[in-house]
């Protein structure tokens, strides 16, 4: 026993112990950053922050907290909701500025921003009906009249149906000029045989919510309005992952909400053109709350991360990666973190270090909150099994 002891006192006295700590906190495990971008990464100010299936440190409200920190704009993303912020598509009803969307495009908000032929306008939310998922929007201001969508005189619904979708999937990454998808109607009921409901084939995306569903003359019969949570799925049935399960409000249940808004669509005119070209016209990008045309158009990234964490006296990440994708490019852009197991740092020592890379790269011209922070790991209880 006395040998095993002066062993270890002789390795300590040795000097030999700290060096290895100088180097274990100096540089050989310090958070490294990697960039890769052709551009300024200067310019991007908006992120949005992804979701983490499992979090067992609550490491996310720390990223959360250093990325505003950092000097980010940052939008959090739901595991059950849509993937970026409330953004949708809509159409005209009527000359004087009518719109209909669905109701959880606007997520409550009392304004509405709407591109109409590229072209911005605000507007008021005059109703919404959150069972039915249906809102109605008037343009504010002086405008040219607009092209009202016309609905399908007589739409019987039959399974094998063609059916088109035509709005703005994907706006911050496709663009925001209308897409066409076609598919068929695959059941006269929705979602657990709701009979207000249609189920289409139809490819939908994040964004679509509150575009028309179309017949092949390009006439409203319809309203996309969901699809199913492919997470959900999966989870539910062991692995499947759903293909192509979409559903629209059919246009009985949307007359019904316009007559409560005291609203009459008009007859198409009998020389009026109609089809998909026609119908562009009438399509709306559709953002809840009063948006700049700039907001529109700033670049924005995608963050996510993982970790994996272990306890020895306090605890500490064995692993640490947090990455930023360029939404539109669909690239990575940085990448930070540590990557190997550094027994004397601590997790928001690692954090902050991290972010110190990250701030130096994103905003070079602004003091860097993170630069010079030493953060202390404090010893904690043994958690139990």
């Amino acid at each position: 026993m006395n040998s095993v002891r002066f062993l270890r006192g002789s390795w300590w006295c040795s000097g030999l112990f700290l060096p290895l700590i100088t180097l274990a906190l100096t540089g050989c495990f310090a958070p490294k950053a990697t960039l890769r971008s052709s551009g300024k990464l200067e310019t991007y100010r908006k992120v949005y922050l992804a979701p983490i299936e499992n979090d067992p440190r609550s490491v996310h409200p720390r990223i959360l907290s250093r990325l505003k920190q950092s000097g980010f704009e940052v939008v959090e993303m739901k595991k059950d909701g849509p993937p970026l912020e409330s953004q949708g598509s809509g159409f005209v009803l009527t000359p004087e500025g009518q719109l209909l969307t669905c109701a959880h495009v606007l997520e409550g908000q009392t304004n509405a921003t709407v591109w109409i032929q590229s072209k911005r306008y605000v507007g008021r939310v005059v109703t919404m009906d959150t069972n039915l998922d249906l809102a109605l929007i008037t343009v504010d201001g002086a405008h040219d009249p607009f092209r009202p969508l016309p609905f399908a005189s007589d739409t019987n619904y039959h399974m094998g149906q063609d059916a088109y979708t035509m709005g703005f999937p994907l706006a911050e990454v496709l663009g925001t000029a209308p897409r066409l998808n076609k598919g068929l109607i695959s059941s006269t009921v929705g979602m657990e045989d709701n009979p207000k409901q249609l189920q289409v084939s139809a490819e939908v995306q994040p964004g679509s919510s509150g575009a028309p569903l179309l017949n092949e003359r390009g006439e409203a019969i319809g309203i996309v309005a969901a699809t199913l949570n492919p997470m959900n799925v999966l989870a539910r049935t062991g692995g499947n992952l759903p293909q192509n399960v979409n559903f629209a409000i059919k246009a009985g249940p949307i007359h019904e909400f316009l007559a409560t808004a005291n609203i009459t669509l008009p007859a198409a005119a009998e020389n009026q053109k109609s089809g998909f070209e026609e119908a562009k016209a009438s399509l709306a990008l559709v953002r809840g709350g009063i948006v700049e045309e700039a907001d529109l158009k700033q670049p924005a990234l995608l963050c996510r991360y993982v970790y994996a964490s272990i306890w020895d006296v306090w605890f500490r990440f064995r692993v640490f990666h947090i990455e930023f994708y360029d939404l539109k490019k669909g690239e990575w852009v940085l990448k930070a973190g540590q990557y190997g197991d550094n027994m004397f740092s601590s997790e928001d020592g690692v954090l902050d270090r991290t972010f110190e890379e990250i701030c130096a790269k994103f905003f070079p011209e602004r003091p860097n909150p993170f630069k010079g922070t030493k953060t202390k790991p404090k010893p904690e209880p043994k958690p139990s099994s």
